[in-house]
Order: C-alpha cells, then sequence, then structure tokens
C-alpha cells in the first residue's frame, strides 16, 4: 500500500517571507473593529450556506472585538468570511484581538486539513497584521480544528509567539476565556447538532433544488415543484437520519423514496416521462447526497479518504506524557494515565483519521499503519496535505524550505 505524494516544489509557498516584519502583506491603514452583527448580515448568511462549498473570502488582518488593551487575548481565525462573522458575534461582549490569516476564504477544517493554513500562514498574520504592536505579550489562541495543520511548535520556533489551541466552537470561546483559558472535553468534541444538521442538508440540497427546479421549469414546467420538494424531503432525510442507521443505509432510505415519489405520479396520472423522472430523480439525488456523506460531517473520515481504512497507532514507548493529542483531538478518543505519565487510546473506534494528533505530538508516537504493516510517519502527515480527492498530495514544503 503507498501514498500518493505530490514532488512539485515550484508551487511551494515562500516560507522565509513571513520572516520579516516588513512584508508587503503588512495591511494598510486601521484594523477593522468590531460592531456586533451588522445590517445586511443575513443577506451574506444565506447565499454563504447554500453555496457553503465555495470560498468565500475576507481582508485578512486585524480586528478589534471591544475595547482590547495590550494585555488583551490574541486569537487567530481563517478569512472564511462566515467563519470571521460568526466568530465576532460569538465575541460579543468580550476585549480581544482578533488576526484573520489569509486561508484562501476557505473554512478552518478544510483550510488546514489542504495546507491552506498551516504555518506559513499563520506566521504571515502576525508578522503582517500590526498584533504585534498593540500587545506586550506574544501567546496567541488558535481554533482547535486548526491543529491538523499549523505546527505550533515551528510558529514559535520562527516568530516567536507561543499558541495554543481553544474549542471547537466559536460560542465557547467567551466561557473558555472566562476560566482561564481552560477546556473541558466539551468544548474539545466535535457535535453534530440539528442546526449543524440543518445547514448542511441546506448546502447540499439548496443548489440541487436551484439546479433541478430551474432546468424544469424551463423543460417541464410541471416537474418544478415537485423536484424541488423531493430534493429538500431527501436532503435533511440524508443529514438526519443517515448517520443513525445502520448498512444497508442507501436502500433504507431510498426504498422508502422511490416508492413516494412512484406512488405521487400515479396519484396524479402521470405520463411515461413523469414515471421516469420518478425512478430516476430519488434515486440520482440519493447517490448525490451521500456521495461523501461522511466527509462533509464531522464525526465520520472522508468516504473517498485515501487512509479511511488506516488505523492511528500509539507508540507507548515514545510518549512522554504531553498530552498534545488529548488537546487537540475532535473525538475525544485519548485519556490521561498518570502512572507511568502517558497518553491511552480509549475510543480508537471514534477516530476520523484527521492526523492533528500526529502533527502536534512533539514525541513522534503517532504514526498511520495499515493492515498490511505499511506506515505513513508523521513529517509525511506534516509536509503533506489532502487535495480535493482526499489523496495525500499537496505539498507544503519541509520545515526548514
Amino acid at each position: 500500500m503507498s501514498v500518493e505524494l505530490s514532488d512539485n516544489r515550484d508551487e511551494r509557498e515562500d516560507r522565509d517571507s513571513c520572516d520579516s516584519s516588513e512584508s508587503p502583506e503588512r495591511s494598510a491603514g486601521s484594523p477593522e473593529r468590531s460592531a456586533g452583527s451588522r445590517p445586511g448580515g443575513w443577506l451574506r448568511e444565506v447565499p454563504q450556506t447554500v453555496f457553503r462549498m465555495a470560498p468565500w473570502p475576507t481582508e485578512a488582518g486585524l480586528r478589534i472585538v471591544g475595547e482590547p488593551d495590550r494585555d488583551s487575548p490574541v486569537l487567530v481565525t481563517c478569512n472564511y468570511d462566515l467563519t470571521v462573522r460568526r466568530v465576532m458575534n460569538a465575541l460579543a461582549g468580550s476585549d480581544v484581538w482578533l488576526v484573520v490569516a489569509p486561508t484562501a476564504g476557505i473554512n478552518v477544517w478544510c483550510a488546514s486539513s489542504g495546507g491552506h493554513m498551516g504555518t506559513h500562514q499563520i506566521v504571515t498574520a502576525l508578522k503582517t497584521s500590526g498584533v504585534e504592536e498593540r500587545v506586550r505579550h506574544r501567546r496567541a489562541i488558535l481554533p482547535q480544528l486548526a491543529a491538523t495543520g499549523v505546527e505550533v511548535r515551528e510558529v514559535s520556533k520562527r516568530c516567536g509567539w507561543k499558541m495554543r489551541f481553544g474549542p471547537v466552537y466559536a460560542n465557547d470561546l467567551p466561557r473558555y476565556l472566562r476560566d482561564g483559558q481552560k477546556k473541558d472535553a466539551t468544548m474539545r468534541r466535535v457535535r453534530f447538532d440539528p442546526i449543524e444538521r440543518f445547514e448542511m442538508s441546506v448546502t447540499w440540497g439548496g443548489p440541487g433544488v436551484l439546479i433541478l427546479a430551474g432546468l424544469a421549469a424551463i423543460l417541464h414546467p410541471s416537474f418544478a415543484l415537485p423536484l424541488a420538494a423531493l430534493t429538500a424531503a431527501l436532503s435533511l432525510s440524508v443529514f438526519f437520519l443517515y448517520d443513525r442507521l445502520r448498512e444497508p443505509r442507501r436502500v433504507l432510505i431510498g426504498v422508502p423514496a422511490l416508492v413516494l415519489s412512484l406512488t405521487l405520479v400515479a396519484w396524479a396520472d402521470g405520463g411515461t416521462a413523469a414515471f421516469v423522472v420518478a425512478v430516476i430523480a430519488p434515486l440520482g439525488l440519493l447517490a448525490l447526497l451521500t456521495f461523501d456523506f461522511s466527509g462533509s460531517t464531522p464525526i465520520e473520515g472522508g468516504s473517498h479518504f485515501a487512509e479511511r481504512d488506516w488505523s492511528i497507532v500509539l507508540d507507548s514507548e515514545r510518549c512522554r506524557g504531553v498530552f498534545s493529542c488529548l488537546d487537540v483531538c475532535p473525538e475525544d478518543c485519548f485519556e490521561r494515565q498518570e502512572e507511568p505519565r502517558l497518553a491511552v487510546q480509549t475510543h480508537a473506534e471514534r477516530c476520523i483519521r484527521c492526523g492533528a494528533c500526529v502533527v502536534q505530538c512533539p514525541q513522534d508516537a503517532l504514526y498511520f499503519a495499515a493492515n498490511d504493516g505499511a506506515r505513513i510517519e508523521p513529517d509525511t502527515i506534516r509536509r503533506f496535505k489532502l487535495n480535493l480527492m482526499g489523496k495525500r498530495a499537496v505539498e507544503i514544503g519541509p520545515p526548514d524550505a
């Protein structure tokens, strides 16, 4: 078993450029000050939710939340517009500096996994945002889901900032800051609550409704409304039920959808074309919605992830009880053991193989392993990120590049 790796060094980012505070990327002008929820915010919220898989960049740089002083906390996030606005809204009432890193307009988890939110982008943001002139400390808080891409020890080595990982969700930030920047298990673990499920059903179903209903309105107007309703119903069913069903999951959702579709056509006394559409539409939509269902959720590894069937192995001989794995694992797979002091994989069955624990372990005590004995070493996980097809083929350059 092998790992697909890219060797295109011509596309490697120039990591040395961020070692200078005089980078041309330094933001001109004053930092943006948070004004809470702004009028018209929903006008961006709706399209950004429907077309969530597309980049939505906002300007990188420094944001001022509340009335921060030279001792106030510094937080870092991506420049995905929806994320920045939600983070700033969650921090309303707090006094913090928010550094927005240049991540190609991609959300934290996808940008970190795909090589767009890594050590280079964080160092660049800290050096060019102007935050260094506004605080007298060098401590910053990263979103926990950035742990797959950002090497915090490398950031400290290159620019002197000590990084730590905050909670998974922005809504937990006020409590995290009040509690002295300490996380409990509820702040570390990802959830997939009803609001998130609804948003993902809109993200996948929304474009389908627009495309199918739009085409039907042009070609056969009477099909437009039924196709829109079918798409919405299937999308909601998939994201609220699919992960809770046993295999064969597609059959358990697809058969009722097909029966209902055919029944409605028969009840409406539809013709041959209507029956053909009644068969093709639910099956085609179900295939599309479940194509990468697990990769669209925080609770399963991607369906097309090349290392989906691999395991993360903990080498107890190398572990020294730093517990960085416990701090960054979004599925709470690890627990502390004090005698002897080391981490223990108590819930390996939850692992989604995001690799955050591998990237952050200072002792390289974790690695990917396959059943046939093949393994992927930590340096490879740190150096190569995932492309859109789930292949570890995006090279971000070795640490000394």
